[in-house]
């Protein structure tokens, strides 16, 4: 019983707090290549329906579709979650 409290004690303390506190630099760098990839995805599905440009047939660009898709702002060049 002592090993199996020590064992949880030991769990949170360490790999579930490191996990629950992702510093901010790290969720920035995740939302950037979140971004990245969707705006990527969204401009070759343009392309392959026959629209050129950013501009798809719902009349968004590819930046605004994937922020909305994935609950992202930009602000001052940085993705948020909103």
């Amino acid at each position: 019983m002592l090993a199996l409290i020590g064992i949880a004690y030991w769990y949170w303390s360490g790999p579930y707090q490191n996990s629950a506190n992702m510093p901010a630099v790290d969720d920035m760098k995740l939302n950037a290549e979140i971004m990245k990839h969707c705006i990527a995805r969204e401009n070759d599905s343009e392309e392959a329906d026959g629209y050129s440009g950013n501009v798809g047939s719902i009349g968004k660009d590819a930046e605004e579709v994937c922020a909305d898709e994935n609950s992202l702002i930009n602000i001052n060049g940085t993705w948020y979650r909103r």
